[in-house]
């Protein structure tokens, strides 16, 4: 029986080679430096869930021979060779195995599919984030922990799942709603989905044929989130200064984000959707990066702002010849029980204090889920803090916070408002000390 694994050194030539020239493996390679990756483990014979439903739905009834198999290739910031690992499967080495563990970077699946440029396509991928921390500024990621498990290695990666569109059974609205909504999934108890079941469901509100798949409509992504349970909420006024107050309040909850964009191209408009799964801010709470995952560039994939904020986007898409990246909505699933709509909150309070003339620059929004916001109380010096934790607080809760100017980790006070409510209803406020 032939082996299904080989070890070697990381050279991005090689990783270009065997992901080919695509503008995702390019990326990915620069990515993966970034990481520090110094070796990497390719199974030759892999069966990726997703893939293997897509491949039944739509490819299995190709006249073209499509193989079922998938090659995955797994990263590690440590060196090591292939008889050093052999050796720590036949041992059961325990040192060693919490090696791989700890110096563990994520994999890349490689579908056996070719794209329109012949290029193989980028499946299932899971890759370890940027650090939390940078110079004086951090980040906030959604991430939730993935397993996998490498000849009987259990693995962890903490992230968000990235793979780009096959324009089979897959658009970018699909692999949008597919990244957005795997953190999701065992939060909400929600049936995790392949891109081709979530287009087939999608499509159950009819625009044009489910496969091959020319993409979903806005409606369409709206239509897939309700049929899940979920109930969505919609930005269709972006405005500058809004755009940052969303991020912070839905990432920091753990909901990403979903992006439609418009995209200029050699005078021609193209639609285009991304989910935004992060961002970079400095001590004052002003956010200077957002970090997008876009099928047709790679995982946490950098957006700095334009003259305009962010509601123009300088990214790799203009390294590939777009004259505009523009913000045209703002899509987020959003659990049911959050009824208090984020325009009812802003409107009755950060814009509210706008239109007194009052400097809203140091007060923040967040959403919270009732075990979150105690478990961040927890760990804070607070008024009343035995009264505070066992109070009794709904299930959701938006909360209005007012930070220090010179950093927005040190907390004021916060205005709690009734997350589950139709209209703003104020809960408690808690003052920190």
């Amino acid at each position: 029986m032939a082996r299904s694994l080989s070890v070697f050194p990381f050279s991005s030539q090689d990783l270009k080679t065997f992901l080919k020239s695509s503008n995702q493996a390019k990326y990915l390679v620069k990515y993966l430096q970034n990481l520090g990756v110094k070796t990497c483990i390719l199974e030759e014979q892999y069966i990726d869930k997703d893939y293997m439903i897509d491949f039944q739905k739509f490819y299995a009834r190709s006249f073209e021979r499509i193989e079922k198999f998938t090659k995955r290739i797994h990263f590690f910031n440590e060196e090591f060779d292939e008889e050093v690992f052999l050796k720590s499967l036949e041992n059961n080495d325990e040192k060693l195995i919490n090696r791989f563990k700890k110096s563990y970077l994520g994999f890349i699946v490689r579908k056996p599919l070719e794209g329109a440029d012949k290029n193989k396509l980028i499946g299932r991928t899971l890759l370890k984030t940027y650090p939390k921390e940078v110079a004086d500024e951090k980040r906030i990621f959604i991430k939730e922990k993935y397993k996998a498990s490498l000849f009987g290695i259990p693995l962890e990666i903490d992230t968000l799942p990235f793979q780009a569109q096959d324009q089979g059974v897959s658009a970018c609205a699909t692999i949008a709603l597919w990244s957005a909504l795997n953190p999701l999934t065992d939060i909400f108890e929600l049936k995790r989905d392949s891109p081709a079941e979530i287009t087939e469901i999608a499509t159950s509100l009819p625009s044009s044929r489910k496969f091959p798949s020319i993409g979903l409509t806005f409606e369409q992504m709206i239509n897939y989130i309700w049929l899940l349970g979920l109930d969505t909420e919609l930005i269709r006024r972006i405005e500058e200064k809004i755009i940052p107050i969303v991020i912070r309040a839905y990432i920091n909850a753990g909901f990403p984000v979903i992006a439609a964009l418009k995209l200029e191209k050699s005078e021609k408009v193209y639609k285009h959707a991304v989910v935004i799964s992060g961002y970079r801010y400095d001590k004052g709470g002003n956010i200077k990066k957002l970090y997008v995952h876009d099928d047709q560039i790679g995982p946490y994939s950098r957006v700095e702002a334009s003259n305009n904020g962010f509601k123009q986007w300088d990214n790799e898409w203009k390294d590939y010849g777009c004259s505009s990246i523009e913000v045209e909505k703002l899509l987020i699933p959003i659990y049911p029980k959050v009824r208090l709509t984020f325009p009812r909150i802003y409107g009755s309070t950060i814009r509210k204090m706008e239109k007194k003339g009052l400097d809203t620059s140091n007060f923040h929004l967040y959403l919270y889920s009732i075990t979150k916001y105690k478990e961040f109380l927890l760990g804070k010096s607070i008024a009343d803090k035995r009264e505070k934790l066992t109070f009794s607080f709904p299930r959701f809760l938006w909360v209005l916070r007012l930070s220090e100017a010179s950093s927005i980790d040190s907390s004021v006070f916060d205005i709690v408002f009734d997350g589950t409510s139709v209209f703003p209803k104020e809960v408690t406020r808690i003052y920190f000390l």
